[in-house]
Protein backbone atom coordinates (compact mmCIF):
# COMPACT_ATOMS: atom_id res chain seq x y z
CA UNK A 1 0.00 0.00 0.00
CA UNK A 2 1.27 3.70 -1.00
CA UNK A 3 2.34 5.25 1.96
CA UNK A 4 0.23 8.53 1.07
CA UNK A 5 -2.65 6.33 1.06
CA UNK A 6 -1.99 4.53 4.20
CA UNK A 7 -1.51 8.26 5.97
CA UNK A 8 -4.95 9.20 4.16
CA UNK A 9 -6.68 6.09 5.78
CA UNK A 10 -5.21 6.60 9.71
CA UNK A 11 -6.08 10.26 9.29
CA UNK A 12 -9.56 9.21 8.73
CA UNK A 13 -9.36 6.63 11.36
CA UNK A 14 -8.00 9.19 13.98
CA UNK A 15 -10.62 11.84 13.30
CA UNK A 16 -13.88 9.32 13.24
CA UNK A 17 -12.01 7.82 17.10
CA UNK A 18 -12.18 11.44 17.93
CA UNK A 19 -15.71 11.71 16.98
CA UNK A 20 -16.79 8.57 18.52
CA UNK A 21 -15.33 9.44 21.54
CA UNK A 22 -16.82 12.79 21.99
CA UNK A 23 -20.12 12.38 20.43
CA UNK A 24 -20.99 9.09 21.41
CA UNK A 25 -21.58 9.24 24.85
CA UNK A 26 -23.53 12.61 24.36
CA UNK A 27 -26.10 10.58 22.72
CA UNK A 28 -29.48 9.75 24.45
CA UNK A 29 -29.85 6.27 23.03
CA UNK A 30 -33.34 6.33 24.18
CA UNK A 31 -34.67 9.03 21.34
CA UNK A 32 -35.55 7.47 17.99
CA UNK A 33 -33.31 6.71 15.15
CA UNK A 34 -32.51 10.17 13.74
CA UNK A 35 -30.25 10.77 16.68
CA UNK A 36 -28.48 7.24 15.64
CA UNK A 37 -28.55 8.48 11.96
CA UNK A 38 -27.39 12.19 12.83
CA UNK A 39 -24.40 10.35 14.82
CA UNK A 40 -23.47 7.47 11.92
CA UNK A 41 -23.68 10.98 9.33
CA UNK A 42 -21.41 13.00 11.80
CA UNK A 43 -18.93 9.96 12.17
CA UNK A 44 -18.88 9.46 8.27
CA UNK A 45 -18.50 12.98 7.34
CA UNK A 46 -15.50 13.48 9.84
CA UNK A 47 -13.68 10.48 8.59
CA UNK A 48 -13.83 11.96 5.12
CA UNK A 49 -13.37 15.23 5.56
CA UNK A 50 -9.79 14.15 7.42
CA UNK A 51 -9.18 11.68 4.36
CA UNK A 52 -9.54 14.56 1.83
CA UNK A 53 -7.68 16.48 4.50
CA UNK A 54 -4.26 14.03 4.33
CA UNK A 55 -4.91 13.24 0.57
CA UNK A 56 -4.86 16.59 -0.24
CA UNK A 57 -1.00 16.71 2.18
CA UNK A 58 0.69 14.36 0.03
CA UNK A 59 3.60 14.69 -2.09
CA UNK A 60 3.81 15.34 -5.67
CA UNK A 61 6.66 13.56 -6.43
Amino acid sequence: MKNWLRRALRTALQSAVGYIAVAVPAVDWSMDRAVLKTTLIGIGISAVSAGLAAAMNLNEE
